[in-house]
């Protein structure tokens, strides 16, 4: 399981470059920054940093309720967001279960 919580924020850290590639960093800096903050999870998760865990989940949420609050606002082509929004919630599953069923 953790294996996969490695490779989860790696991938959402992929999508949000991917955005930031197509559509500039300009009016994406909150994406930039994601990008940023699930590279560093996914690194942290590999090297084991201790309360990763605690971090991917918050962090993760965080993310999660932002995308939802600023969902309607963004004006461009919304497909990738409309895959990082499941992603976050696969990723807040396996933390979650990691932290307090495993």
């Amino acid at each position: 399981m953790m294996s996969l919580l490695q490779v989860l924020p790696a991938i959402n850290a992929i999508l949000h470059g991917i955005i930031v590639a197509r559509f500039g960093i300009r009016n994406n800096q909150p994406v930039f920054v994601f990008m940023l903050v699930y590279a560093a999870l996914a690194i942290a998760v590999y090297l084991s940093v201790p309360n990763v865990l605690w971090a991917v989940l918050l962090l993760t949420t965080i993310g999660t309720i932002g995308l939802t609050v600023t969902f309607n606002k963004i004006a461009r082509d919304k497909r990738l967001e409309m895959v990082i929004w499941p992603l976050n919630i696969v990723i807040i599953v396996v933390a979650g279960y990691l932290l307090f069923a495993a």
